[in-house]
């Protein structure tokens, strides 16, 4: 499930000089969200095939992923 954006600016105000990733439920859907608060994110399941964990690594995912990353960094 997706990142609580509210418990991810707790945790970037309270650590100010330290870097936080969303590391959870990262997706093209949300990354915007994500990246707002965050400094980076951890992704897996959504790079694979199907968003399943033992599938393979879909490469038109992981592009439409870091082309939507790019657009908004």
């Amino acid at each position: 499930s997706e990142t609580d954006t509210q418990v991810l600016k707790r945790v970037k105000d309270t650590v100010k000089h330290t870097p936080v990733l969303c590391n959870t439920g990262c997706n093209v859907g949300n990354i915007d969200r994500q990246l707002a608060v965050a400094d980076g994110a951890v992704c897996a399941t959504t790079f694979k095939y199907d968003g399943k964990f033992e599938n393979m690594v879909d490469v038109r995912r992981v592009k439409e992923f870091m082309d939507k990353v790019k657009s908004i960094r």
